[in-house]
């Protein structure tokens, strides 16, 4: 198991520019998802398909904030993991 969470430690630290992507497309998503929200509260009427679209929205902010925190990880913690194992 720790073998497992080095190789993708060293994987995703290797690589700052994909990281960087993942970040902003995290918060593209995160962003969709607020909007998604915001649309189901001020301009759909009251009723289950409101529900519906404002939980989607939800569930796409949530995956943006994951999805911008692996790539700050990835750039920040991640990246110098990778420089200090690598030296070793």
């Amino acid at each position: 198991m720790r073998n497992a969470i080095h190789k993708l430690a060293m994987k995703l630290g290797n690589n700052p520019r994909a990281a960087l992507i993942k970040m902003i497309q995290g918060g593209l998503i995160f962003v969709f998802g607020v909007l998604m929200l915001m649309v189901a509260d001020r301009v759909v009427v009251e009723s289950l398909a409101q529900e519906i679209m404002a939980l989607f929205g939800l569930i796409l902010a949530g995956c943006g904030v994951l999805w911008t925190l692996i790539g700050y990880l990835s750039m920040s913690v991640l990246r110098i993991y990778h420089m200090i194992k690598k030296k070793d």
